[in-house]
């Protein structure tokens, strides 16, 4: 379920989490999140240290 924070800009997913960067895939796109709390799109190359997290990207449901 999504919600909105406590601020009412951002929605968020209480159950979804950013994932370690030990475990994001080397040289596919994914979002990335910066030292900053910013999430941007990009590749890992797998020696960057200033992530702090990774998710996969989101896709379209086909209607069935």
């Amino acid at each position: 379920m999504t919600r909105t924070d406590s601020t009412r800009t951002a929605a968020v997913d209480p159950d979804y989490y950013w994932r370690p960067m030990s475990t994001c895939p080397v040289g596919s796109k994914v979002q990335l999140l910066n030292a900053g709390g910013v999430a941007v799109y990009g590749r890992w190359n797998g020696k960057e240290t200033h992530w702090q997290g990774w998710a996969p990207l989101p896709k379209i449901r086909r209607e069935e």
